[in-house]
């Protein structure tokens, strides 16, 4: 489930996004409501999430007016490159990347410069 976005107008005037570290999961939320999904594209390389947004010249109540953005996220360390992405009917896009879990815990056995095994304590 995703937050209510009735409350858009107390998010900053920085493009509408929030993002979030929930304990099972990475979230980014996007208002994309300019944009038809076919101007949309969301991209992973190395460390990073690339959202590009663009469409051309569109007539509105004012004249002409075309957009675009390019924003890139870092994903944050524990998060699995095993991103999806999903857009409401109101124009939010979510973008969603699950944690790793640890490991289980273990032992590293240390070795001595000389090659003979660290005497146990």
């Amino acid at each position: 489930m995703r937050p209510s976005f009735t409350r858009w107008f107390n998010w900053p005037e920085n493009g509408h996004t929030e993002m979030r570290m929930e304990k099972d999961r990475f979230v980014i939320y996007l208002d994309v409501k300019h944009f038809s999904p076919e101007e949309l594209s969301v991209h992973i390389s190395d460390e990073f999430i690339t959202i590009h947004a663009k469409h051309e010249d569109r007539q509105d109540d004012h004249g002409f007016v075309s957009r675009e953005f390019l924003r890139k996220y870092r994903l944050p360390a524990g998060v699995c490159g095993d991103v999806t992405s999903s857009l409401s009917s109101d124009g939010v896009l979510t973008i969603t990347a699950p944690r790793s879990s640890p490991g289980p815990e273990r032992n590293i056995p240390i070795s001595c410069e000389d090659g003979t095994p660290k005497q146990k304590m």
